[in-house]
């Protein structure tokens, strides 16, 4: 159906659509609705159509910082500013007693929060938030068709004939050095053996970011511990995320992938540098859908909806059951109570599952 005026909006995109732009949501929703009867395509042309003005806002701050302040202090993208942004959507959110009493929206929050990061990337302003952020803090780069980050080791699958592994520049080109025994524990935190580490190698020769030596010789400095070097930065996801696949919307249910752990036979590392063992996966699964099975927006608040459906699928499970599939993974389907998530869900603006927990990580023999 369309909508007359911004006020006939749902809720959902009243609270999420700036109010300048709420017009031109509607506008782009009536107009799709029209053309195709489908509710559900016009929702999601709506979202993209205020989605690209604020996408475009940004890409412009990003451009005006550069041209100013880029060749001294390093350039900002426009990338760097949505995470940004999307922090200040989550504080005004979850931190609600931070929010200055003259903001009226979490755009205005988000907003203001792109341009404080802005003011301290410059020097203009002490570091207060988002200093993982800044310039310089890890370089990103292309190899074999994806986007690495440089100089910032992770864990190798178990099973490889290294236990690091580290993608660095060399000349124009992005290398990929993989170092270290896998059946080596690193006691960098024992001065006496680290000492005699960095002596028998010859480490304080050792500059080339090139060689497989030089990254060894970095696990064994002092200072951070090894499960810090491998520490993704906050800009990067957090969670595992799958993509929702299917809506029922008699039943309100949602069907995707909740986790996957690898495609097409390989192990998927995430950005921490670790792997989910197929065994391990299916454990926590248990586990989960016999003490918990709760669904929160974003892992935080009040139960928004349940997971009804479970099926841990791995190699072994599929074979047992005659299916093929290229994935071994979490499939789930998700009963939403909630009124406002299932409105976000409908409208094309929540489209991933996202699964978060606990762990506490230690050094181990491969």
């Amino acid at each position: 159906m369309p909508f007359s005026t911004n006020a006939d909006l749902p809720k959902a995109v009243r609270q999420t659509v700036p109010e300048e732009n709420q017009g031109k949501f509607r506008q782009v929703f009536n107009s799709v609705m029209e053309d195709t009867g489908s509710e559900q395509r016009a929702f999601r042309a709506a979202w993209s159509s205020v989605e690209k003005v604020k996408t475009s806002t940004l890409a412009e701050k990003a451009k005006n910082w550069n041209a100013r302040h880029g060749a001294k202090k390093g350039n900002i993208s426009a990338k760097t500013l949505r995470a940004v942004y999307d922090r200040g959507i989550g504080a005004y959110k979850t931190n609600p007693g931070s929010v200055r009493p003259n903001v009226t929206s979490k755009e205005q929050w988000a907003m203001a929060r792109v341009n404080s990061f802005l003011k301290i990337a410059a020097g203009q302003k002490a570091v207060s938030h988002d200093k993982d952020l800044l310039p310089g803090r890890t370089e990103k780069a292309e190899f074999r068709g994806e986007k690495v980050s440089l100089d910032k080791p992770f864990r190798l699958p178990k099973g490889s004939a290294k236990k690091f592994g580290v993608y660095v520049k060399s000349g124009d080109k992005v290398k990929k050095v993989t170092f270290g025994s896998p059946t080596m524990e690193i006691r960098r935190d024992d001065p006496k053996a680290r000492a005699n580490f960095r002596a028998r190698h010859n480490c304080d020769s050792k500059t080339d970011k090139t060689t497989a030596g030089y990254w060894s010789c970095k696990m064994w400095e002092s200072g951070s511990s090894v499960s810090d070097m491998l520490a993704k930065d906050d800009s990067e996801q957090t969670n595992l995320e799958g993509q929702i696949l299917k809506t029922d919307d008699e039943q309100r249910l949602v069907y995707g992938w909740a986790s996957v752990i690898t495609e097409d036979g390989k192990p998927l590392v995430d950005r921490q540098g670790d792997v989910i063992e197929a065994d391990t996966m299916v454990k926590a699964v248990n586990k989960f859908m016999e003490h918990i099975r709760v669904g929160k927006m974003m892992h935080k608040g009040d139960q928004v909806g349940q997971v009804v459906h479970s099926m841990p699928l791995t190699n072994e499970i599929g074979e047992s059951l005659g299916i093929s599939s290229s994935r071994e993974g979490w499939i789930v389907a998700l009963k939403v109570f909630d009124d406002e998530v299932w409105s976000l869900v409908k409208s094309g603006q929540l489209t991933a599952f996202s699964i978060g927990g606990k762990a506490k990580r230690k050094e181990v023999n491969d």
